[in-house]
């Protein structure tokens, strides 16, 4: 069970380790303007994080099979020399977290950034290319009076 427990633990800092690195590339991405390729890493990411659900959860039923309800009551019974290669390898997996959580945050607030920028840069645009004046050409080349006032039917009674 040692072995186990040991080897989800690995695989979960592994894990946020490389969630960590994938973040800061997605970070890059979206200051380099590559929507395409942050859009690829992004779902990339979603299925790494999807494996460490899992890896966590089953982390969780081998402790509960055991009848212990959490790592810490289960390395209450293990000698000292086991609880500080657990603590030290749980330790690195909460700093890879945080580390992860971190990027993640800063990630999304250039995204929305960019997005609203994106939605300013647009607006901004149509603005100027939308004619002043009601009354203008149309696509055919003809005069087009608009009335000024709301109408649903339009035309002689």
């Amino acid at each position: 069970m040692r072995d186990i427990l040991y080897s989800s633990l690995k695989r979960q800092s592994k894990g946020t380790e490389l969630l960590t690195f994938m973040l800061e590339e997605e970070y890059s991405l979206l200051r380099g303007g590559q929507p395409d390729a942050v859009a690829g890493l992004e779902i990339s990411i979603q299925e790494l994080v999807r494996q460490l659900v899992r890896e966590r959860e089953f982390l969780q039923k081998i402790l509960a099979q055991a009848g212990y309800p959490s790592l810490a009551e289960y390395l209450a019974t293990q000698s000292e020399d086991e609880q500080e290669c657990f603590i030290t390898l749980r330790d690195y997996l909460v700093d890879q977290e945080q580390a992860s959580a971190r990027q993640s945050t800063v990630n999304a607030d250039l995204a929305m950034a960019l997005w609203e920028q994106s939605g300013q840069l647009l607006s901004t645009f149509s603005s100027r290319i939308a004619p002043k004046e009601r009354n203008t050409y149309t696509a055919k080349g003809t005069w087009h009076d608009r009335s000024t006032t709301a109408s649903l039917v339009s035309g002689r009674l």
